[in-house]
């Protein structure tokens, strides 16, 4: 190995590796930066580790910058759907390289990583395409979710041997008390549906509410997966959702693990736009699933299709028939923003308590497992969650009246004696309270809850 020779304004080394003809080179900014490469040459050749070099940043030289577009690059696209990848790009571009992308990677610490996770709380939060609120900072979801994305970054950087440790380990993020989704109790919502006048948007509460779908699976839904059946009964196959989708991010997916695209719906304006309108598969095979529809809302879907056929032959030609459940007057597909547009505007002028459209399947799972007492692998079913603690701990929410009820009866079963003073009618009911308990665990946190009110 030569030692280090000027060669304009770089140090340039050359070295040989065993098992190749050619003669390695690489050059350097500084003397110290190529003797360093020297020593480090020279251990390897001593360990037997020493590979040919390639085009990337040395990695002692690699900024977190350099490396997140790397990790995105050879991780990212292949592991990621495409929702994700947009949300993490626009992570890294707009919060994680402004703040730390400069600092080398191996430099990177423990304490730069609590002032980036703490500086996010008063960070302007970067107003996306679509939304109004220009005076927002970054939201807890955000900073849970740019620490989550971090993290896994830099836990790859160990295993590739780019840093020893990982110091997002010793990172302290700020206490975040994240509010609880507001939803409605089976009371309002009913009420909310009785006040409807928009079908449309009254079909739509009623897929959240008595299938548990979510907006982009009721936006994609088609009526070929609508099955009714000859005893009046009926079944949805929920296999897509409606979802814009930004074409650089469909396009590097589909170079690396094909198309997750089954269609493409046509531009509707005249400019170039980044994003396109998709039926696209669902991001978990889980949420592939067929729900049982309720008859009311079978109902509901039958003279929904009387008033789209009707429209149909009203405009003869005009009408863009994509087969969509839900459709706007000419047949192109409706965008998640619309409904929550006139969501909002219905809950306004009818003064109900403001939630979010997605709350209404937090109400669906929570209705379903009071109606099923508690079966948790049906309900799981329907939500198409790939695991169930996500039924349990995210979206069952217990209402006041239920808890009432349960308390009344643990009151009535286990607590107060027995009318008559017999001991062994208190003994026999303890029992079977036990073995419900031993049949199913999660009772007890239910009892702990109580106890502790």
């Amino acid at each position: 190995m030569t030692t280090p020779r000027k060669k304009g304004n770089k140090w340039e080394i050359s070295y040989r590796i065993k098992g190749y003809n050619k003669t390695f080179a690489e050059r350097y900014e500084t003397l110290e930066e190529a003797n360093l490469r020297c020593a480090e040459i020279a251990l390897e050749k001593k360990r037997g580790t020493l590979k040919p070099p390639d085009s990337r940043t040395p990695v002692r030289l690699l900024t977190v910058a350099q490396f997140m577009d790397e990790y995105v690059r050879e991780y990212g696209v292949t592991h990621w759907g495409d929702s994700y990848l947009s949300a993490n790009r626009h992570r890294i571009e707009h919060y994680i390289n402004p703040a730390i992308g400069s600092i080398l990677l191996r430099d990177l610490t423990a304490k730069q990583l609590d002032r980036f996770y703490h500086s996010l709380l008063t960070t302007k939060a970067v107003v996306l395409p679509g939304h109004t609120n220009t005076e927002a900072t970054v939201g807890a979801s955000v900073i849970e979710k740019t620490h989550t994305l971090l993290h896994s970054a830099l836990q790859k950087a160990v295993t590739w041997g780019y840093i020893p440790t990982n110091p997002d380990d010793a990172s302290t993020r700020p206490k975040i008390n994240g509010n609880q989704r507001e939803v409605w109790t089976p009371e309002i919502a009913q009420r909310a549906l009785m006040l409807c006048e928009d079908e449309t948007l009254r079909l739509c509460m009623m897929l959240s509410i008595g299938c548990s779908m979510r907006i982009g699976e009721i936006l994609g839904l088609t009526w070929s997966n609508v099955i009714f059946h000859e005893d009046g009964s009926g079944t949805i196959r929920i296999t897509q959702t409606l979802k814009r989708c930004d074409k650089k991010t469909l396009e590097d997916i589909a170079a690396t693990k094909g198309s997750e695209i089954f269609f493409r719906f046509p531009q509707q304006i005249a400019r170039e736009c980044k994003t396109v309108l998709t039926l696209k598969s669902l991001k978990t095979t889980s949420s592939n699933r067929s729900v049982a529809i309720p008859s009311t809302v079978i109902k509901e879907l039958l003279q929904h299709r009387e008033l789209q056929n009707t429209r149909k032959e009203e405009l003869h030609g005009a009408y863009e028939d994509y087969d969509l459940v839900i459709a706007l007057d000419n047949g192109m597909p409706m965008e998640e923003r619309m409904v929550a547009k006139a969501f909002k505007s219905f809950i306004k002028e009818n003064d109900l308590p403001e939630v979010v459209f997605h709350s209404l399947r937090h109400l669906s799972t929570s209705l379903k497992l009071v109606a099923s007492n508690g079966d948790i692998k049906a309900v799981q079913g329907d939500t198409g969650h790939a695991q169930a603690r996500m039924v349990t701990e995210v979206y069952a929410h217990t209402f006041d009246g239920n808890r009432r009820e349960i308390a009344n009866k643990l009151d009535h079963l286990f607590f107060s004696p027995s009318a008559d003073g017999k001991g062994e009618e208190k003994t026999d009911l303890k029992e079977k309270l036990l073995l419900a308990v031993t049949k199913r665990p999660e009772l007890l946190q239910v009892l702990t809850a109580l106890t502790e009110e």
